[in-house]
C-alpha cells in the first residue's frame, strides 16, 4: 500500500476518533478540544513538565491569570485526578476532553523551541463550497454560536478566524456592549452581526488575541496594534489587529489580508476602460509621481500593488516602504516602517533612495518631509507610487500644497492622480426600472454620453432585488469606481500659476474626457454593473 493511502487512512481514523471523543465529552458534560487546531501556549506549557503531562495523560492548553485550561484523555484515570487536584490548589481549572492522538501530537511542543518563543503558528481547515451564498455561510455559524462560550479561547478564536475566511470577510469586529461583545464580519463593505459573546468568554478571547498579536495583555486603556499570521486551506492569511478602549471594554478590529487574492489585474478590479488606459499611460513614464487617493477602505493599496505588478520587470529594481506590508511581492524589496524604533516614512525614504531603485512605492504621504522626498525622487529619475487621504483626485494638489510642497516642485514631479471608491456589483436578479429624473444622475448621464455615445438611447437601469444567490442583498462582490487624469503640460502650468481646484476641475471637464467619481459610477450603472442606490451610498 502506498504512502498516500496510509496518509488517507490515517486522516480518516483521526477524524473518526475526534468525533467519538466529542460525543463522549457531551455525554460527560465537559468541553471538547481538537488539539490539531490548537496552537500551544508557552505560558501554560511551563506550568506542567512534559513527564507529568504524559504520566497524567493531560496537556496544558492556556493560562489566563489564575485560570488554567487543561486537555485530558480520561477524567477517571487516577494519575489524572491527582494532577488535577494538585493544579486546583493554584488555579481555577477548566477541563476539556481530547483524543489520545491529539495528546501525542501536542506533546511534541515540549521538544521544540516553542517554550522560548511567543510566535503562534496556526493552521485551519474548512470545506469550501462555491455554491454557498453569504447567508448560508453566516447561518452555518449557528453551531459555533452554541459552543463558542464553552470552547478554550484559542480554539474559539481559530473557529472565528476560519469562519471569517470562509465568508470572504475583510474584517472581524469585536464590539463591546454593556451586556457582552458583538461579533461582526464586514463582507463587501457591509457589516453583518454574527452573534453575541458572553462577557467572561469575550475577556478570554481578547486576552488571547492580544497574546497572539504580540500586544501587552495588561494594557487596556491605550490603543495597540499587532498582527497574527495563519494558514487557511494552505493560503497564508495575515490579520492586522487594532484595539481601542471604550467604556464597556476594548474594541478590536482584525483586518484579513489574503495573499492569494492580493494582486489583481486592472480589469479584475473593475476599472473602466478609460481609467485603465490612463493607468497604463502613466506607468509607461519611467519617472514621475503617481498618486492614488481615497479614504481608508477604498482599495488604494490593492491598486498600488497592481501597478507594482505591472512594473515588475527583470531589468528594474522595485523597492517599497510600507506600513504595514500587506502582501509579499516576489522580486520586490519591501521594507516596513516601525515608529517605535524611529523608522518612519521620512528617514526610511531617505535611506531607500540610496539603494538605487528604479521604482519606489511609498505606502502613504503623511508629512512635509515625505512629500518633498517623494517629489525629489520623481524629479531625479525614479518612478514613485504613493497614496494620499483626499476626497477627490484634484484634491491631491491642495493636499500637497497644505503639506508644504512648493508648486515648482509639485508641477514637474506629478505624472497622474487617481481617486477611487468601492461599490458593490449588482446581482443578476436585479430588475429594470426607467431612467430616474434625479438631477445629479441626469447631469452625469449627459456627461457620460459625450464619451460613450452608445448610451444615447439608454432608457432603463437596474435596481437591486435580492435572491438566494446574493443572500437577498441584491449584490455580489465589489469593484472600483475611479476618477483619473494625467498631469499634462496645461495642468502643470495651472499648478505653477496657483490655480484653484475649481479652475483645474473646469479645465478637465471642458478640455478632456475626465469623469468624476460619480460620473464613472453612472457609467457603471449604464453598463448594468451596479445601481444608483449603491452609488449614492458610497459617494454621498
Amino acid at each position: 500500500m502506498g504512502q498516500n493511502n496510509f496518509t488517507f487512512l490515517g486522516n480518516i481514523n483521526r477524524e473518526f476518533e475526534e468525533r467519538e471523543v466529542e460525543k463522549r465529552a457531551r455525554s460527560l458534560g465537559i468541553g471538547y478540544v481538537n488539539l490539531s487546531r490548537f496552537p500551544p501556549n508557552p505560558d501554560a506549557l511551563k506550568i506542567i513538565p512534559e513527564e507529568d503531562a504524559r504520566t497524567a495523560l493531560l496537556f496544558p492548553l492556556e493560562k489566563n491569570g489564575k485560570e488554567l485550561s487543561i486537555a485530558l484523555a480520561d477524567p477517571d484515570k487516577p494519575e489524572t485526578k491527582v494532577k488535577i487536584q494538585e493544579l486546583e490548589n493554584q488555579f481555577q481549572v477548566s477541563l476539556f476532553l481530547a483524543s489520545r492522538l491529539g495528546l501525542d501530537q501536542a506533546y511534541e511542543a515540549y521538544k521544540s523551541d516553542f517554550l522560548h518563543k511567543k510566535s503562534v503558528q496556526k493552521k485551519v481547515l474548512f470545506e469550501e463550497r462555491s455554491e454557498e451564498n453569504l447567508k448560508s455561510k453566516i447561518a452555518s455559524l449557528t453551531e459555533l454560536k452554541e459552543k463558542i462560550n464553552t470552547l478554550p479561547a484559542a480554539t474559539a478564536l481559530s473557529e472565528i478566524e476560519m469562519s471569517a475566511v470562509h465568508s470572504n470577510a475583510s474584517d472581524i469586529h469585536f464590539q463591546p456592549q454593556e451586556q457582552g461583545v458583538t461579533l461582526r464580519f464586514r463582507v463587501d463593505g457591509i457589516l453583518h452581526n454574527i452573534f453575541d459573546i458572553v462577557p467572561a468568554q469575550a475577556k478570554k478571547l481578547i486576552t488571547r488575541i492580544k497574546y497572539e498579536a504580540g500586544m501587552r495583555s495588561n494594557v487596556s486603556t491605550l490603543p495597540q496594534d499587532g498582527h497574527i499570521s495563519f494558514s487557511a486551506n494552505n493560503r497564508k492569511i495575515d490579520l492586522r489587529i487594532s484595539t481601542l478602549p471604550t467604556p464597556f471594554g476594548e474594541s478590536i478590529v482584525m483586518r484579513l489580508l489574503d495573499a492569494e487574492r492580493g494582486i489583481q489585474s486592472f480589469t479584475d478590479l473593475g476599472f473602466s476602460e478609460h481609467v485603465r488606459d490612463c493607468i497604463l499611460l502613466a506607468l509607461r513614464e519611467k519617472t514621475g509621481l503617481i498618486l492614488v487617493t481615497g479614504p481608508t477602505g477604498s482599495g488604494k493599496t490593492t491598486t498600488l500593488y497592481s501597478m507594482l505588478a505591472e512594473l515588475n520587470l527583470p531589468d528594474r529594481k522595485l523597492v517599497t516602504l510600507e506600513d504595514p506590508i500587506e502582501y509579499q511581492l516576489p522580486g520586490v524589496s519591501q521594507s516596513q516602517v516601525d515608529e517605535e524604533k524611529e523608522y518612519n516614512f521620512d528617514n526610511g525614504l531617505a535611506a531607500l533612495l540610496r539603494h538605487d531603485p528604479d521604482i519606489i512605492l511609498v505606502g502613504e504621504i503623511r508629512t512635509r518631509t515625505t512629500a518633498h522626498l517623494a517629489a525629489e525622487a520623481a524629479l531625479t529619475g525614479h518612478g514613485v507610487l504613493s497614496s494620499l487621504h483626499t476626497n477627490s483626485a484634484i484634491g491631491a494638489i491642495s493636499r500637497l500644497r497644505n503639506l508644504g510642497l512648493e508648486n515648482f516642485n509639485m508641477a514637474p514631479a506629478l505624472t497622474a492622480i487617481f481617486a477611487q471608491r468601492l461599490v458593490r456589483n449588482v446581482c443578476t436578479c436585479a430588475t429594470e426600472v426607467p431612467l430616474p429624473n434625479d438631477a445629479k444622475f441626469r447631469a452625469a448621464f449627459e456627461r457620460v454620453k459625450k464619451i460613450r455615445p452608445e448610451f444615447e438611447t439608454k432608457t432603463t437601469i437596474l435596481r437591486a432585488k435580492g435572491c438566494e444567490k446574493c443572500s437577498d442583498t441584491g449584490y455580489i462582490g465589489r469593484m472600483a469606481i475611479c476618477e483619473a487624469f494625467l498631469v499634462t503640460d496645461e495642468i502643470r502650468k495651472m499648478i505653477l500659476e496657483q490655480k484653484s481646484e475649481q479652475e483645474i476641475s473646469h479645465f478637465l471637464n471642458t478640455k478632456s474626457d475626465f469623469l468624476t467619481l460619480f460620473e464613472d459610477g453612472v457609467l457603471k450603472i449604464l453598463e448594468e454593473r451596479t445601481t444608483l442606490e449603491e452609488l449614492y451610498r458610497v459617494t454621498s
